[in-house]
């Protein structure tokens, strides 16, 4: 990572769906699973929230090394929200101690269950490459988690359904479920084992963490009903698959808020769709772009590079690495603006349709966005397995999308109103004016369902709305 990145200890989120911070520009979180009825087993068997302290978990350490501080913790004050962290480091990274420390639950009692039961937490990491990029560690090094159904006399491994690159800097993420079928019928513990090496000791948060037989599902389309204002994730589209969905969040003058989410298409190894709020603390100009900084996202093993060497490999035929949200949306922080040079966010595009019209419609956005409470955003490019493709700097096929499109929801003092865009990919003289149409059309062209969380009994007139007709846009 650069040492941009280092400069700023943030904790981001994947999941939209599981952040419990109460800033005004999150989601209502998730409520916990209701217990069963009827002289049923609960569902929810344990359910241990770290951002308040260790609960029933006890500390044992194995090695130290010479590490004279604790290591598994809770933070007091405003890094309690960090939850339960494991680190055997100093100076962020640069000195590191050979250690092993175990964070262990209270025993857990299945003996009654003959359902499945499944363990899932929220976990974040960081220095696991040193700052220089010269070395990488593994996360499956360092972490691991263990159940035991003898009181600790012996242990099993329970391998993480999802793991995040080892660039990874502190972004939150879903463990997935973990199965512990294995264990019904039994009186169990789980640990949570940290250990370190001398080159490297990376640090390791858990913020919450479930035992449950209800399954964890990330169900980012689902709009609930106490949605309002900038609250809820109004900019969602329906989310047909939740395996390629995953959301960045940032620390934006001093809350945490969610950055962008996005939705990647592996085949195509570009993002079908980016979705992301703007308003004015994200647009506002308090640091420069980062050009030179263009990164892997961490929450993507498989993803195009063009972290280095300039635009795609056949950049003669004019492809610049275009943004989907636009650096320019995100200069209110230095992380947020890093963010948009993650790969995911970029495409092949043509130079003069990046530089020429789909650059003035950005410019018309960031516009509106100023007169606007908050303006929903959804960005998208249609791509599939049809599209030409360029090079990456490693030599993967990257699609060039056959075309690009936006869909805006203004939010003005509780009114909506919206409006669409579709652009061919291509090079041309004409006004972004020309390519309006109703968010209905759009959804006709793309096949996308947008804003799914706009009230039900408004969303139709909304959609229907032609832009062209409203005098806010100035579209005529």
């Amino acid at each position: 990572m650069k040492n941009t990145t280092y400069i700023l200890v943030t904790l981001l989120a994947f999941s939209a769906t599981l952040l419990t911070s109460c800033g005004k520009d999150n989601p209502k979180p998730d409520p916990q699973p209701e217990p069963g009825g009827g002289g049923t087993l609960p569902a929810l068997i344990l359910s241990q929230d770290f951002t308040k302290g260790l609960g029933g978990f006890t500390v044992q350490d194995k090695e130290k090394g010479g590490f004279t501080k604790a290591i598994w913790k809770v933070e007091t004050g405003d890094n309690a929200k960090y939850g339960a962290q494991a680190a055997a480091s100093e100076n962020n990274g640069q000195k590191c101690y050979q250690a092993e420390s175990w964070l262990i639950s209270p025993e857990i009692d299945l003996t009654n269950y003959k359902s499945d039961v499944y363990l899932y937490f929220n976990h974040a990491f960081a220095y696991l490459s040193k700052s220089d990029g010269s070395k990488v560690s593994s996360p499956e090094k360092h972490f691991f988690v263990k159940v035991s159904e003898d009181n600790g006399a012996t242990w099993v491994d329970r391998e993480l359904p999802k793991w995040l690159v080892p660039y990874s800097y502190f972004e939150l993420a879903q463990s997935g479920n973990i199965p512990l079928g294995l264990f019904k019928g039994k009186k169990i513990k789980i640990a949570f084992v940290y250990k370190s090496t001398t080159e490297f000791a990376p640090t390791w948060e858990i913020t919450n963490l479930t035992v449950s037989t209800e399954r964890q599902e990330l169900l980012p389309d689902d709009a609930g009903d106490q949605y309002k204002s900038v609250s809820g994730w109004m900019e969602l589209p329906q989310v047909k698959d939740a395996s390629a969905w995953h959301a960045h969040t940032t620390i934006l003058r001093f809350d945490r808020v969610r950055d962008y989410s996005f939705s990647y298409n592996e085949p195509c190894l570009v993002s079908d769709w980016v979705a992301y709020p703007l308003y004015e603390q994200f647009t506002k100009n308090r640091v420069n772009r980062s050009n030179s900084n263009w990164e892997k996202d961490p929450f993507l093993k498989t993803q195009s590079n063009v972290s280095s060497g300039g635009s795609y490999e056949f950049s003669t035929k004019g492809y610049d690495r275009g943004h989907q949200i636009p650096s320019g949306d995100r200069l209110g922080g230095a992380m947020t603006n890093q963010h948009t040079f993650y790969c995911s966010n970029v495409t092949p595009q043509l130079h003069d349709f990046n530089s020429g019209v789909w650059e003035k419609l950005e410019s018309a956005v960031r516009t509106w966005s100023a007169s606007s409470d908050t303006m929903y955003v959804v960005t998208g490019c249609i791509a599939d397995n049809t599209c030409e493709t360029v090079k990456d700097h490693d030599g993967k096929a990257v699609a060039v999308p056959k075309a690009y499109y936006k869909a805006l929801l203004r939010l003005k003092g509780g009114n909506y109103i919206a409006a669409g865009f579709y652009l061919k990919h291509e090079n041309t003289t004409k006004e972004y004016k020309e390519f309006a149409l109703s968010v209905k059309e759009l959804e006709q062209k793309t096949g996308m369902t947008f804003f799914v969380n706009l009230p039900s009994d408004k969303a139709a007139a909304i959609k229907a709305e032609d832009p062209k007709n409203n005098s806010f846009w100035n579209l005529k």
